[in-house]
């Protein structure tokens, strides 16, 4: 195992590159980077001299626990740092997609999109955008895009919208939500009429109960979800809005609040 490159492999890099770093356990890919120089072999360094809490850090520290090292692959060199952004978060884009674990990237690389199939990139993008007239009822809209997965089931993607948020159910009456959107991208995925609105620590049938553990209960205790008995039903109504874009309604798209009211006129 090295440590650092030669200066003779240093100049056969010529320029940045883009490299995996790859679980010995499994043969996947965990993260992909660009760089130039030594950069590639940073990750561990970093890993050891700062105790953060990050997948890619807590990955590498799993490894090295076992007696392992990190393996690294050098996919691309002697790249122009555009190149080398483009390269980078197009493989971002396809192991995403192609993994159902995703890579410990915080980001997808430089001012890029998402990779989508041509359904999903014509569902994002040819989607009948709502307006203020269409929406008929109160809505609550719930911005899932950290909890989404492609090939998610009825159940799972029921799970990820209905909870656990900051709100109030005294906001939720206050408001008369008819209906709950969940939302990926500015795109409606799923469409929920609730039939009850629960506080966490009410423990009444409450979603993803794996992660109320190890001490994640305290820290969402205090907020709602809902229930919704059908949810594998769809009204008319909630067929209307699935599906559709709200990118042209007055709704915050980037609160760090995931939650916001859309009310009828």
């Amino acid at each position: 195992m090295i440590n650092d490159f030669s200066e003779k492999a240093l100049q056969a890099l010529n320029g940045c590159y883009v490299y995996a770093l790859i679980d010995p356990r499994n043969n996947q890919v965990f993260y992909i980077g660009k760089g130039s120089n030594d950069r590639v072999f940073n990750h561990e360094l970093e890993s050891r001299a700062y105790n953060l809490d990050k997948a890619k850090l807590n990955t590498i520290r799993e490894i090295e626990q076992k007696g392992l090292a990190v393996k690294k692959l050098i996919i691309n060199w002697g790249l122009t740092e555009a190149e080398a952004i483009a390269s980078e978060a197009s493989l971002i884009n396809l192991l995403n997609y192609v993994s159902r674990d995703k890579l410990t990237n915080i980001v997808s690389g430089h001012h890029v999109h998402e990779g989508l199939t041509v359904e999903e990139f014509e569902r994002n993008y040819g989607a009948k955008c709502l307006t203020m007239a269409d929406i008929k009822h109160n809505i609550l809209v719930i911005k899932i895009n950290k909890l989404y997965k492609r090939g998610m089931t009825e159940k799972e993607l029921y799970e990820a919208v209905r909870g656990f948020w900051r709100a109030s159910i005294e906001n939720i009456k206050y408001n008369k939500i008819e209906y709950v959107f969940g939302v990926y991208n500015q795109l409606v995925v799923a469409v929920y009429k609730p039939d009850e609105w629960h506080y966490v620590y009410e423990m009444i049938d409450p979603p993803r109960l794996d992660e109320l553990e190890n001490g994640a209960y305290e820290k969402v205790k205090n907020r709602i979800y809902f229930i919704s008995k059908n949810y594998d039903r769809i009204d008319e109504n909630q067929q209307f809005y699935l599906h559709k874009s709200i990118a042209e309604l007055k709704v915050n798209q980037s609160a760090q609040n995931p939650i916001t009211y859309l009310l009828k006129n």
